[in-house]
């Protein structure tokens, strides 16, 4: 019996989202622990992986803001999630070719899985002023410019759903006796114990409602981060904006969806972020939403086009011809344009907006 098999036959059946902490996290079972995750080869793809310009146009964003808060000497990038650290990768060998960016600049990485750091510092060998972090609270107090990229969608989740007026959490358990298959069970919760997702979701007319746990102790965090360091934070993920919820909860393997309950030792899972637990929790931290628009709006108002055209002009008919399908990858509403949105977040008395006007 592995970790989820031996709890559900102590407890008799445990929550979705302690099912999905051990199925992506714990260090023998979980899948970010153990597996090939990332690329063609691997179970999904992102952005960063489908072309470095990607990286380029955040690395615009960045220089751009420390021209804003008047060129500081020092400042702090702090990565959420890194992945494979190509994207960190990409940002730096794109800061070390503007000349008129004279700042020195730590960079700080915050990652979950020990097999992920070690991919992280393989593939980051080569530079310097690289911190990896648990507690993102212990990064110094220069200016900082927070980015992730598929961040909060890897979030173990509360499901929730309504049935005759009442409401049950989903959770996990044996389908019979002889303990070989899980299978989905509700367990009928206490209506007082529900009342906090109110804030986030309109619960008389919503049937299903999703929450990542421990959501508010990270943007809790990066609240203190953005006011105390003169900060600011961007990110890129797939998600809506709704009072209603939704039930969105999938499992990803070889670019696949496949069946959650049958392939979690070997599955990316993944869900829908409602954006409106993060504007709700940012806006009662007094940090205000910069804006929330489709990753097409952004990287087109980031000049991708214009970045493209600088490049094809250098490059062969077939090195041409890869770029415009990577950038139509990233920003064709029918593919990655509209499904991902790009969010930020900043000080009240903030005024940058580049990319979100």
């Amino acid at each position: 019996m592995n970790r989820i098999e031996k709890l559900i036959s102590k407890k008799k059946f445990i929550p979705l989202n302690q099912f999905i902490n051990i199925a992506l996290y714990d260090k023998k079972l979980g899948y970010y622990q153990n597996n090939k995750i990332f690329g063609r080869d691997g179970d999904f793809i992102t952005s960063p992986l489908i072309s470095s310009i990607f990286s380029e146009m955040i690395t615009v964003w960045i220089v751009s803001y420390w021209i804003y808060i008047k060129k500081p000497k020092k400042i702090n990038i702090l990565e959420l999630g890194p992945g494979n650290g190509l994207m960190i990768k990409q940002i730096i060998n794109s800061i070390k070719k503007i000349k008129t960016f004279n700042a020195t600049f730590n960079v700080y990485l915050h990652e979950k899985s020990e097999k992920l750091i070690k991919i992280q510092k393989n593939n980051l060998n080569d530079f310097k002023n690289i911190i990896w972090i648990k507690n993102i609270n212990k990064i110094n107090q220069d200016p900082t410019i927070i980015i992730a990229n598929e961040f909060f969608d890897a979030f173990p989740i509360k499901q929730f759903y309504k049935e005759n007026n009442n409401w049950y959490e989903q959770c996990v358990a044996f389908k019979d006796s002889s303990k070989k298959n899980i299978t989905y069970y509700k367990n009928k919760i206490n209506d007082n114990s529900f009342k906090k997702y109110s804030k986030f979701y309109n619960i008389n007319k919503s049937k299903i409602i999703e929450y990542p746990v421990n959501i508010e102790t990270y943007l809790n965090s990066i609240s203190k981060i953005i006011k105390k360091n003169n900060g600011i934070f961007l990110m890129f993920d797939y998600g809506y904006s709704s009072v209603l919820g939704k039930n969105t909860i999938r499992a990803i393997k070889k670019h696949r969806i496949v069946d959650l309950l049958k392939e979690y030792t070997d599955c990316d899972i993944t869900f829908d972020i409602n954006f409106n637990i993060l504007k709700n929790i940012f806006k009662r931290n007094n940090i205000q939403n910069i804006g929330t628009v489709s990753q097409n709006f952004f990287l087109q108002k980031l000049g991708i086009m214009e970045r493209a055209d600088q490049i094809i002009k250098k490059q062969d008919a077939s090195a041409s011809k890869n770029l415009i399908l990577s950038i139509n990858k990233l920003i064709n509403p029918k593919v990655m344009g509209n499904s991902f949105h790009a969010l930020a977040f900043s000080n009240k008395n903030c005024k940058f907006n580049l990319g979100f006007i």
